[in-house]
């Protein structure tokens, strides 16, 4: 066994600097293109990107880029979404409550034909009409944070394109766009308010 030399820790450390802010892509990821002295793979994910693995073709990941949380209502919180893609427009709303006096507010997101742009309607909470105990700067501060959760979104969607999504992959997505919520089965008796 010969001591490690100087020239041999300048080139370890050669070898290791560009994987500094990578992201290690498991091979169990990879779907049929496991070389055979292959050990491991790596993806440079900057800094705002996410990497969203368990995609059933190609190498089996992708770098998107992440949801900015400065677009963030300052406070408001995220805390529930009923959200659906219809047709590739995502329709349905989101839910904030404010951290101060706990007032909830629900952003309906809907896609308007005529004029081809999304919609982020400030709805009462449970009642199908506009919200009404809730300033113009505050209905402002958390559509903008709506619609810059639902871009991110519509981003990602757009960029995995024909990719296959599992679950893993689609949970990665939802992260990245600023979606970290728990996802609820359609039967889950909190979704019928018994919980």
């Amino acid at each position: 066994m010969r001591a490690s030399t100087d020239d041999d820790d300048e080139n370890r450390r050669r070898q290791l600097d560009p994987m500094r802010g990578s992201t290690r892509i498991p091979l169990a990821s990879l779907r049929n293109h496991r070389a055979a002295d292959l050990r491991e793979l790596y993806a440079d994910v900057q800094d705002g990107q996410a990497l969203i693995p368990g995609l059933k073709m190609g190498v089996g990941a992708l770098i998107v880029q992440r949801w900015e949380p400065s677009y963030a209502a300052t406070g408001w919180t995220l805390y529930g979404a009923d959200l659906t893609l219809d047709q590739g427009h995502p329709f349905g709303a989101m839910f904030y409550r404010n951290d101060a006096d706990g007032r909830i507010l629900r952003i309906g997101v809907k896609w308007h034909p005529p004029v081809q742009q999304l919609e982020f309607p400030a709805l009462h909470p449970s009642n199908p009409e506009r919200t009404s105990d809730s300033t113009n700067d505050e209905v402002a501060a958390v559509v903008l944070d709506a619609r810059s959760r639902i871009g991110a979104l519509v981003a990602a969607n757009a960029q995995i394109g024909s990719f296959v999504a599992t679950e893993e992959s689609e949970n990665a997505i939802l992260e990245a766009s600023g979606f970290g919520l728990e996802r609820l089965s359609e039967d889950d008796p909190r979704l019928a308010g018994d919980a």
